[in-house]
């Protein structure tokens, strides 16, 4: 009997976020950096943006997606906390806000409505400052090379 090679495994690094509004664009900050990093064999790093929707797209296929985010947790500027998307319904029932047009969560059960069954993770980071503007806060800006080396562990 032979035996079917096995598939390689497959991540999806999502950094999503808005980029003129400071803060909310640490996301897409985070995964540029891991762009310019060793990362090991099947995973893919994708500077989501604002994507919304596409973001479904992008864990089509992917056995697991890690999404950096920026969440407002009520927390010190610059916390970082990683969670399952059970544990980000529970939160947001008692106090994350969504700082996207369409809420993730939205996106992560429209996913599993057509099949997307990645294992998702998302680290979220406490912004200090949404508002219009280019670069991120310092606060924020002094965890990025933080929440990237907590991407990299989870991998």
């Amino acid at each position: 009997m032979s035996q079917q090679p096995s598939r390689q495994s497959r991540t999806v690094i999502i950094g999503v976020g808005n980029e003129l509004l400071r803060d909310e664009g640490v996301g897409v900050v985070v995964a540029r950096g891991l762009r310019g990093e060793r990362l090991p064999e099947g995973v893919t790093v994708i500077e989501g943006a604002v994507a919304g929707l596409d973001l479904i797209f992008e864990m089509q296929d992917a056995d697991r997606a890690i999404i950096v985010d920026a969440a407002d947790m009520g927390l010190s500027p610059g916390s970082i906390r990683i969670l399952t998307p059970e544990q980000l319904e529970q939160e947001r029932l008692e106090r994350i806000a969504s700082l996207h047009q369409i809420d993730l969560l939205d996106v992560l059960e429209l996913g599993r409505m057509t099949d997307v069954d990645a294992e998702v993770i998302i680290v979220a980071i406490q912004p200090a400052e949404v508002a219009p503007g280019a670069g991120l806060s310092v606060e924020v800006g002094q965890v990025v090379g933080e929440v990237m080396a907590q991407v990299k562990s989870l991998l």
